[in-house]
């Protein structure tokens, strides 16, 4: 498991009991999760877009504002975390179509990490839509661990779900070169960034449930 500590940690819990029991899950975070205090207020008037629950983790309390999301495991996050959300789409193509078709009248603040992508303020804006940006974390870059290198290395099965871009660029810089490996992406976008690493697989959709369907056929195959 390669993406922030406490998201992989959250897919291992929330992981299906049969398939939990034929996996032994591997921390290496290859990136970690810094909170960034900008200094930005978020008004009452305005409606958050959020497209990872880590700028959920990050914003102030939704007090009942309303909020745009990407994804379902985002939108209820928001929802604990007191914003009135709505999932928008699973992917940021499908946020800024659907808010663009809409129309949204109020103000819009796009609460995100310090890298992102999917253009979402610049294409929302060149649609009329009134929208600015919040960064609220940053994504820093870790080593992959010895005991992921090894574990790599070995002749059974080992399989890599490869959440975001940015875990897959880094993960492709650092990972061996191993013939037991088998890659899953969650995105067309996150196996392009893996590149020159071949992805095995690909998630029929993006969100959970399609990667432990994924994981699964990849254990079925091995």
């Amino acid at each position: 498991m390669t993406r922030p500590r406490a998201a992989a940690e959250r897919f291992v819990a929330e992981m299906p009991d049969d398939l939990r029991a034929q996996v032994s899950p591997l921390f290496s975070p290859l990136l970690t999760i810094v909170p960034v205090a900008d200094g930005q207020t978020i008004a009452a008037d305005e409606a958050a877009i959020f497209t990872s629950s880590n700028g959920v983790a990050n914003a102030p309390a939704g007090a009942g504002r309303l909020a745009y999301c990407i994804g379902t495991a985002t939108t209820d996050r928001a929802t604990q975390h007191g914003w009135s959300a709505q999932m928008a789409g699973l992917t940021a193509d499908e946020l800024v179509a659907g808010l663009t078709k809409n129309r949204i009248s109020h103000n819009l603040v796009h609460i995100r990490g310090q890298h992102t992508r999917g253009d979402v303020v610049t294409r929302l804006r060149s649609a009329g839509t009134q929208v600015r940006d919040c960064i609220v974390y940053d994504q820093v870059p870790q080593l992959l661990s010895s005991a992921a290198h090894e574990a790599l290395m070995r002749e059974e099965l080992t399989i890599v779900p490869l959440f975001s871009p940015r875990t897959a660029m880094q993960f492709a810089k650092q990972a061996p070169r191993a013939t037991s490996m088998h890659v899953i992406a969650f995105s067309d976008a996150v196996a392009t960034a893996a590149e020159p690493i071949r992805v095995d697989s690909l998630a029929v959709r993006p969100d959970a449930t399609a990667m432990y369907e994924a994981i699964r056929r990849a254990i079925c195959a091995g």
